[in-house]
């Protein structure tokens, strides 16, 4: 896998990667240059946005509840429409485990790693936040698109997961992909330790470490509860998201090569 991903390096940023050059199971491979996903940008520098800018950008899906939006807003890129396609709300987040009031408190009274299962469990029914994120997507499919959260790991992961299968990579390959989050934890840390995320007082650091990494049992939770309840994610995409046969091949004949 290392000789086709794509990072892309920025002082600003982290875990910007070019989804381009994964192979399909049919034989063909993702474009390079037209699917991008990434961590927090609000830190991006005038450097960064020249090599973004460069990237030629259209399209913007930001994944983020409104609150985060508010505290780290993206920057403008020359040309790039930007789009609020929020996959979770900050009350889906404090919900994810009892009646919490804080994320702090969320995290005090879970067990390492269950808030993640729990999540990617649940995005599976999170429809129409999919559905919003296709429909950029299905727009001028053509032409690059940005998708990114604050880690740019599980809610970036399940868009990146649906993408890519739909595109007919293999599930090996996307695991692989999204376990790859962990080869950018230092620039993640920094980044965040500069805007304040990970100022979570009094939480155990097995309870933070496994929020910070990507383990292969989070984006398994969400694979598997697509399998388990529509059978695959092209029936998923058919079933829940309302993608039909034309929108897949729309897909395939313009990110495909």
């Amino acid at each position: 896998m290392q000789s086709t991903l794509r990072e892309i390096k920025l002082n600003g940023s982290f875990n910007f990667r070019d989804l381009g050059g994964y192979e399909t199971k049919d034989g063909r491979r993702v474009k390079r240059g037209i699917l991008f996903r990434s961590g927090n940008l609000s830190l991006l520098t005038e450097d960064d946005l020249k090599v973004v800018n460069q990237l030629g950008i259209k399209k913007i899906c930001d994944l983020r509840g409104v609150d985060e939006i508010d505290k780290f807003p993206d920057p403008i890129l020359d040309g790039a429409t930007w789009h609020h396609t929020p996959i979770l709300s900050d009350e889906q987040m404090l919900g994810q485990v009892g009646e919490q009031t804080s994320f702090a408190d969320v995290l005090r009274n879970t067990k390492p790693g269950e808030l993640l299962l729990h999540l990617n469990q649940n995005m599976v029914s999170f429809k129409n936040a999919f559905q919003q994120v296709f429909k950029v997507l299905l727009t001028e499919t053509h032409t690059p698109l940005l998708f990114h959260c604050m880690a740019g790991k599980d809610r970036t992961g399940a868009v990146a997961a649906l993408t890519l299968s739909i595109l007919g990579v293999s599930r090996e390959i996307i695991v692989e992909d999204y376990l790859y989050t962990n080869e950018t934890l230092t620039q993640m840390n920094t980044n965040f330790e500069k805007i304040g995320y990970n100022d979570l007082p009094n939480i155990d650091k097995s309870v933070l470490d496994a929020l910070f990494e990507a383990r292969a049992e989070y984006i398994d939770s969400f694979l598997d509860g697509i399998e388990a309840n529509y059978g695959s994610v092209e029936m998923y995409s058919k079933e829940v998201l309302g993608l039909s046969d034309e929108a897949i091949n729309l897909l395939r004949s313009n990110l495909l090569e």
